[in-house]
This record gives C-alpha cells, sequence and structure tokens, in this order.
C-alpha cells in the first residue's frame, strides 16, 4: 500500500508529464518505489523519452529513476 506521500509523488509526475509539450498524450506508466520512480511504457522519439527522464528527476522526493521506457520504431515510406 502506497502511503499519502507516494501517492502525492505519483500523482505530481502524472500531471507535469501530461502537460509538458513533448510527453503529453504519451503512453507512460509512473509506479514509486521506496523513493525509486519507476517509469514503464512507449514514445514516439529518443527525445521525449529523455524529457520524461528530466521530469522526473527534477521532482523532489525522487531518490532515482528506473527508465523502462521503450522508442517506437515508426515505419518510415519511401
Amino acid at each position: 500500500m502506497k502511503t499519502v506521500r507516494e501517492e502525492a509523488i505519483i500523482q505530481l509526475i502524472q500531471s507535469r508529464l501530461s502537460q509538458d509539450r513533448l510527453t503529453a498524450g504519451e503512453t507512460i506508466f509512473v509506479t514509486l518505489e521506496d523513493g525509486d520512480v519507476v517509469l514503464i511504457g512507449w514514445c514516439d522519439t529518443e527525445k521525449q523519452r529523455i524529457a520524461a527522464l528530466r521530469i522526473v528527476t527534477g521532482t523532489y522526493g525522487v531518490r532515482r529513476v528506473i527508465d523502462r521506457i521503450r522508442v517506437r520504431r515508426l515505419a518510415v515510406s519511401i
């Protein structure tokens, strides 16, 4: 069971991810385990993945970020 503090950190991160122009709309799930934030999901570009990591790293109460975000390999049409 998550503490109130952990829930607040998760909600803050989710809010920041949804408000950022690069990460809004991407499928990124946030969990917290003993101060370590785990990001799981998908994004379209490496730039979006890095933006998500930057947002989480800058959040108070986050000890470490575990990155499990995958960048989609979009097909290039000729």
